[in-house]
């Protein structure tokens, strides 16, 4: 090896390195780089100073030991695992291998509704929903009712008080003042058939509530 490639081989082991090797096959554990000033190489091992000649040192095979160091530290680095750490993985590995029988039930899923349920259950659905329309429809009509009673009785009395401004004698109109007296008479009942419709849809829905029927299925 010529004396220009010894020198390129040592300037490049200026790197960090665990372990100079020399030519006596000796190992030196070092701290830091090694470098080579004057003919001679010059490290630190157990934070004192040393150096050797340089035709003492094997240049390649310090140079080999560099890069596994490296890799090793990294490796560390990474993994970071204790060996007891270690050996409880290992041991739940080998516990895991061996098996353990589930539990008969344990892929057990209860299967869906067929179709013939989804449709009985549809079918009840719309049964519930047709009741609670009707039980509406009830109360708008008995609403309706009663609002023409007043309706109707307010058109009586407007006509009447008319006729009286005209100077008409009661006796003149006796039509429309027994048609108002008869009006009259049945606001009441036709309030009651409001109450009645409202307290039967009212019982409905919680008919309904008890027997787990969602309130959307009534709408």
């Amino acid at each position: 090896m010529t004396p220009l490639a010894n020198i390129l081989l040592i300037t490049a082991l200026s790197i960090p390195t665990n372990t100079l090797v020399l030519r006596s096959g000796h190992r030196i554990n070092v701290d830091g780089s090694v470098r080579l000033e004057s003919g001679r190489v010059l490290f630190r091992s157990a934070g004192a100073l040393y150096s050797v000649p340089d035709d003492e040192v094997d240049i390649d095979a310090t140079r080999a030991e560099a890069a596994p160091a490296v890799i090793q530290a990294e490796g560390r680095a990474r993994l970071k695992v204790t060996p007891e750490e270690k050996q409880r993985l290992l041991k739940e590995l080998e516990q895991n291998h061996s098996g353990t029988a589930a539990p008969a039930n344990a892929l057990d899923v209860p299967p869906g509704p067929t179709r013939a349920e989804r449709q009985q259950a549809s079918d009840e659905e719309w049964s519930w929903r047709r009741q609670s329309r009707a039980y509406e429809e009830s109360i708008r009509r008995a609403q309706e009712e009663l609002d023409l009673l007043y309706d109707k009785a307010a058109a009586l009395q407007a006509h009447i008080a008319g006729l009286l401004s005209l100077g008409y004698k009661p006796a003149q109109f006796t039509y429309d003042t027994t048609v108002l007296a008869y009006t009259i008479e049945q606001i009441p009942r036709a309030g009651l058939e409001v109450q009645r419709a409202q307290r039967a849809y009212d019982q409905f829905r919680d008919d309904a509530r008890r027997q787990g029927v969602s309130p959307g299925a009534l709408r």
